[in-house]
């Protein structure tokens, strides 16, 4: 984790709610350039920034 992470999970969290492992997670996703995050939380589903796939509704 580097210093843009930790800002990109702060922005995260604030703007959506989130508990700061999961804004960790998704902010390390979109700086790495992931092309999608793939989780069982649906509350995911509205974070901007990377394309948010639910597992559940996959299957």
């Amino acid at each position: 984790m580097d210093e843009g992470i930790a800002e990109e999970a702060a922005s995260l969290r604030a703007r959506n709610n989130l508990r700061t492992p999961d804004a960790i997670q998704l902010a390390t996703a979109i700086r790495s350039g992931a092309s999608f995050f793939l989780t069982n939380d649906s509350d995911f589903a509205a974070v901007p920034g990377i394309s948010v796939h639910i597992l559940q509704k996959l299957s």
